[in-house]
């Protein structure tokens, strides 16, 4: 597993300093709210990706109709 460049072993490393650091309750209350926040994040970015492709496609639209 690479993600973003990060070995498996790193990521078990992390996962056990935070656990460690805040302790099981915590962790999964932590693990919660970044959860939530990626999929608010993944969603903008599908809505602006989305936009993007919006105002291409009317544009290419536009560029047909003149010729």
């Amino acid at each position: 597993m690479n993600l973003f460049n990060i070995g498996s072993m790193e990521i078990i490393w992390v996962i056990a300093i935070a656990l460690i650091i805040l302790g099981p309750s915590k962790v999964v209350n932590f693990s919660k709210e970044l959860s939530k926040i990626l999929k608010t994040s993944k969603r903008w970015i599908y809505e602006l990706q989305n936009s993007f492709d919006i105002n291409y496609q009317s544009e290419d639209n536009d560029k047909n109709e003149s010729n």
